[in-house]
This record gives C-alpha cells, sequence and structure tokens, in this order.
C-alpha cells in the first residue's frame, strides 16, 4: 500500500506510518480537485458550499505550523492553499449562493495557533468570498486538543462571539449546543447566528 500523501512527512502519532509530502504540483492537483467537488455539488443542487478546514482535514494541516513544515509557497503562506481553494469554489458557484467555511479555531496544544491567529487566518478568508464561518476548535494527531478546555455545554461558543466581533461576519456556533433552551440564548446573546448540533442529532436517531 502507497503511503498517504500530507502537507508534511509528519505520521498521526507514534504507532502510525509515516506520510508523503504532497509536491508543489500534486496541491495544486488538490485544488483542482476541490474545485470538480464544488462544480458537481452545484450540478447536484445545493444551496450551499461548506469547505471544512477544521479537525485535522488537509486545509487545517496546512494552517497548521505543527503540520505544515513545507519550504514551498504553501509552506511560507499558510493559509495559501484555503485560499485557493475558496477561490476555486467560488469560480463554479451562482451568485447569491453562500460559502461557508469550518475552521478549528484553537488547537489548545504547543506550538498550535489559538483565537488571535485564528481571527487573521479569517480574515483572509473572508477576503476571498467566506459569507459565513463555521467555528470549531481542536485537531486531530499532531495538532489534537492535548490541552483541553472541557468538555463543558456551549464551551467553544466564545470562540465563536470573537470571530464574529472581529470580522463583523455571521458565524454557527457548535459544542454540546443540543438543549434547546441553551442554542435559542446563544443566538438571542447574538454570540452566534446559527448553531449546528451533530451529536444531539445522532442520539435522537438511535432512540427513534
Amino acid at each position: 500500500m502507497l503511503p498517504c500523501k500530507l502537507p508534511s512527512a509528519i505520521p498521526f502519532d507514534g504507532n502510525s506510518k509515516t506520510p508523503r509530502a504532497l509536491s508543489t504540483n500534486e496541491v495544486k492537483d488538490m485544488v483542482e480537485k476541490f474545485r470538480k467537488a464544488v462544480q458537481r455539488a452545484v450540478q447536484a443542487g445545493v444551496d450551499a458550499i461548506e469547505i471544512n478546514g477544521a479537525h485535522g482535514n488537509l486545509i487545517h494541516q496546512f494552517h497548521s505550523p505543527l503540520t505544515n513544515k513545507r519550504d514551498d509557497v504553501y509552506g511560507k503562506d499558510l493559509t495559501r492553499f484555503g485560499r485557493e481553494v475558496l477561490q476555486a469554489a467560488k469560480s463554479e458557484m451562482p451568485s447569491g449562493m453562500p460559502l461557508i467555511m469550518r475552521i478549528s479555531a484553537q488547537e489548545y496544544v504547543e506550538g498550535g495557533y489559538g483565537i488571535k491567529e485564528s481571527i487573521e487566518m479569517a480574515k483572509q478568508y473572508q477576503q476571498v468570498g467566506v459569507d459565513i464561518f463555521h467555528i470549531s476548535s481542536g485537531g486531530e494527531g499532531q495538532i489534537s486538543a492535548s490541552g483541553r478546555p472541557g468538555t463543558h455545554a456551549a464551551y467553544q461558543v466564545p470562540l465563536a462571539r470573537d470571530i464574529k466581533q472581529a470580522l463583523g461576519v455571521p458565524v454557527i456556533a457548535v459544542g454540546r449546543l443540543d438543549d434547546p433552551i441553551l442554542a435559542n440564548a446563544v443566538i438571542g446573546n447574538e454570540d452566534a447566528d446559527l448553531v449546528a448540533v451533530g451529536r444531539g442529532m445522532l442520539r435522537n436517531l438511535k432512540l427513534h
């Protein structure tokens, strides 16, 4: 089996194989794959496009100084890959269709980035066309939340609020917001504009 290809040759953990770093041309090919995926989604009739740049996914790995040790243009500018993906997505989207981007706003690990860096990153993504930011945190492997902030209800809402206030842009808050009273309070207090509920919906599905 061929090794997987990531921004840098850094294994997931001590028990994992070392991946092969993507070449510069392969990174550009990845951008094209994102473009084609958005093209197919638009043709299928979706109402919005969301690009996932959180939780150790490829865009997040390019964001993070822990997993992006490249010496090419994609290493010198940690948001370049994300910006190119977003620009490619916009090129396929009808005018007026919302472009959403999910980011991990804080990595909770030594050497990783925090909310200050995320705000600057989000500003660059806003400039290339992101309409709404979906705010989560943490990651996987080298960018996992080893310094966990806790898992109390609404623990990630302050991150969403900080980005909303800094950019003046709509945000989606997540993180144990399945209580409808709490979710309503997050919206009512203008900490976020939308609330996303994942695990709560899955639990409800299993009950039925």
